[in-house]
């Protein structure tokens, strides 16, 4: 009897010690797994960002193409489009909505940028194009002759009439807020805002460049308008305030001239916003 009780308190005891070299076995082929999934994520992570410089360096060279005329090159000191579009967020495939393209500097900057597999719907309403003797209207057309920026579709609309839901990624406003803040009522530029909210995927951006103005002030004749009316409009219509840019900031300019004033013609102080389009 005592052997057979001895024999069997030896079995207890073996017990544990067969679950911790299972437990063992569990955790040495736990800790394997886990470390031969850690090269491949870093080797992902680092084919993105050099994939992503690749971009950056193919786009730099379109800029420089001579299928760009003289005159928007001469513009791109200035203007700074490498630095706007890495601001606001805007890659290679993506949809665009560009809100009153005028002739069409940034329409094809967009088109270079989204690429063969990207969309730019560039705006322009009707006034925009007859305005000046149809100048902005003669300037887009021919830039995009010959189907010459294939990724373009023009988008004749009035603001209010808007029809897109949920297929950009991006939207822009670029140097022409102040005159929807001078020539129309605030309930039709909410109504757009909104438009241009529902044009945009969930999570989507919104980016506005204006022409900066005395702190409160709204200075229609100068063709300015301060930052911070344009950035409470957006947020009043459901945007979410990201960030702010510097890069277009020039304190030399004391916001006391019209922005055509030769001396700061093409140089004056504008603020670069970004907002999102909340996920729900």
């Amino acid at each position: 009897m005592k052997r057979n009780k001895t024999k069997l308190n030896k079995t207890k005891l073996n017990k544990p010690n067969s679950i911790n070299k299972i437990l063992l076995s569990l955790t040495i082929a736990g800790l394997v797994s886990a470390c031969t999934l850690v090269p491949y994520s870093s080797s992902s992570s680092t084919s993105k960002m050099a994939s992503s410089k690749t971009d950056e360096m193919l786009f730099t060279n379109s800029l420089q193409s001579p299928q760009r005329s003289t005159t928007d090159k001469a513009k791109d000191e200035g203007r700074k489009p490498q630095q706007v579009m890495q601001f606001f967020g805007i890659e290679k495939g993506m949809t665009v909505l560009e809100i009153v393209s005028t002739g069409g500097y940034y329409t094809e900057v967009l088109s270079h940028r989204v690429g063969d597999k990207g969309k730019v719907i560039a705006h322009n309403n009707k006034f925009i194009l007859e305005v000046f003797e149809g100048r902005f209207s003669k300037e887009f057309e021919q830039r995009t002759a010959n189907n010459r920026l294939a990724n373009v579709e023009h988008y004749v609309k009035e603001f209010g009439q808007f029809d897109i839901k949920e297929q950009a990624d991006v939207a822009t406003i670029v140097l022409n807020y102040h005159d929807l803040y001078s020539n129309i009522t605030k309930d039709e530029r909410m109504n757009l805002l909104s438009q241009i909210k529902r044009a945009l995927k969930p999570g989507g951006k919104i980016g506005i460049i204006d022409m900066e103005a005395n702190s409160g002030e709204h200075q229609p004749k100068l063709h300015r308008v301060y930052h911070q009316r344009v950035l409470g409009e957006l947020v009043e219509a459901g945007f979410v305030f990201e960030a702010q840019a510097d890069f277009l900031k020039n304190s030399d300019d004391d916001h006391s001239k019209i922005v055509f004033d030769p001396s700061i013609r093409g140089k004056a102080d504008r603020f670069v916003l970004r907002f999102k389009k909340p996920m729900v």
